[in-house]
């Protein structure tokens, strides 16, 4: 069974450990600059691509405060079950552990690879303990737990086992049940905003499913499916696409309607109380492009710093891995003395273009190739002229990175991003 990280296509979320520290060892990572104090100019190439090595990870710089990660021990199902490893949508799990008071979700992996990853939020949570109900969409397999800065325990030794549902009553009355795949979703990201639902009832039922937008009922996008059988979980994927344009980052939800042959209606339920709604999620643009501990740079690694820096430098640990912070198309992807291995993407549905630079090895991903939101790059390094390890960061206007445009400061960008992703 594949463990969530790098070597097998799964995100790794962490989020915010910005310090705002200013360091000695911040000396002017300058990737861009011609070394006479003029005006930046573009990178040429003067290495071929080198071999990627074996990730290994340095320790974090100073100042960088490093929590321990979720420990999974042992999980059994508490309610609903079948026994104390199976049960169906709905059964309540207890998992125990250690470190587990910053408890954000809990992944259900089901089988090998994300695809099929689905979360859900705790309804309760201590330093030792989650309580959880299995999701709509969960698959059988391994489960882990993921904090607030998006480090995740190691799978489950003890796999969940998908019971089959409970017979229902005939009833002429259906009900719509509705759950998201996830508690954020980014847009452009391989796997987008997806949604399970089932119609319980004693026949089929025409479904519409809504977007909505919380804070004031606004139905924003309406899907009408048609005729769908009862007790077959049915899925539903949506682009982050409203009309033509992508949709402003918040909270939304998933809501369900059927209606049976008879003319009875029924929607989902909103949930009551503190329980989370298992159809709400946080839609996203951007992902942070750093996956572990990281600050901010000051001083002459800020936009405009030392002699026309035109970037922001995050500071992390060599070999902490590096995202595309939004989809789009590999425009650059080259080796220079100064901005080390870096490249350049061309973001999918905007006017920018983003740059990462001082790579530890080559980029993974190729001139040309069209990327995914949250899918790896490479790696922090300090390869050029780089003092301490970290990624150069630089957006720019269109038409794009020395084709035109003109660089702006990343950094409000970047802070925003990282609070929320």
């Amino acid at each position: 069974m594949a463990h969530r990280g790098m070597a097998t296509g799964h995100r790794w979320r962490t989020t915010a450990y910005a310090v705002g520290m200013a360091l000695a060892l911040v000396a002017p990572a300058a990737a861009q600059q011609d070394g006479t104090g003029g005006a930046a100019v573009p990178p040429s190439p003067t290495s071929a691509d080198r071999p990627t090595s074996a990730p290994t990870s340095s320790p974090p710089p100073p100042g960088i405060v490093v929590r321990p990660s979720p420990e999974l021990q042992r999980w059994a199902c508490v309610r609903r079950c079948q026994d104390r490893q199976s049960g169906d949508s709905g059964s309540l799990l207890r998992l125990r552990g250690r470190w587990l008071g910053r408890a954000y979700e809990v992944v259900f992996l089901g089988a090998e690879g994300s695809a099929d990853d689905v979360s859900a939020a705790p309804l309760r949570r201590t330093p030792t303990a989650v309580d959880v109900r299995i999701p709509l969409g969960a698959a059988a397999g391994p489960l882990l737990v993921a904090d607030r800065d998006g480090l995740e325990s190691a799978p489950s030794a003890v796999p969940l086992v998908i019971a089959a549902p409970a017979t229902l009553r005939a009833t002429r009355a259906p009900s719509v049940e509705i759950q998201t795949h996830a508690r954020r979703a980014f847009f452009d990201a391989r796997h987008g905003a997806r949604v399970s639902y089932v119609v319980h009832g004693d026949g089929p039922a025409d479904v519409a499913i809504e977007l909505v937008r919380p804070r004031d009922g606004a139905v924003l996008r309406r899907w009408d499916v048609g005729a769908v059988a009862a007790e077959q979980r049915q899925t539903l994927a949506w682009n982050g696409i409203i009309g033509s344009s992508v949709l402003r980052p918040g909270s939304y939800a998933f809501r369900a309607t059927a209606v049976s042959a008879s003319g009875a209606r029924a929607e989902s339920a909103r949930t009551t109380g503190s329980e989370p709604d298992p159809a709400a999620f946080e839609f996203l643009r951007h992902e942070f492009p750093v996956r572990g501990p990281h600050y901010f740079g000051e001083f002459a690694a800020r936009f405009g710093g030392g002699r026309g820096h035109q970037g922001q430098d995050v500071f992390a640990a060599c070999g902490t891995p590096l995202v595309a912070a939004r989809g789009g198309t590999v425009e650059v992807k080259q080796y220079h003395a100064r901005a080390g291995h870096y490249l350049v993407i061309d973001g999918h549905k905007t006017s920018m273009d983003y740059a990462y630079m001082h790579l530890r090895d080559a980029a993974l991903v190729r001139v040309g190739q069209r990327v995914r939101t949250g899918q790896l790059l490479g790696f922090v390094g300090q390869t050029g002229r780089a003092s301490g390890c970290h990624l150069h960061f630089e957006t720019w206007t269109g038409p794009g990175w020395y084709s035109g445009g003109s660089a702006v400061d990343p950094l409000p960008s970047l802070l925003s991003w990282d609070r929320f992703s």
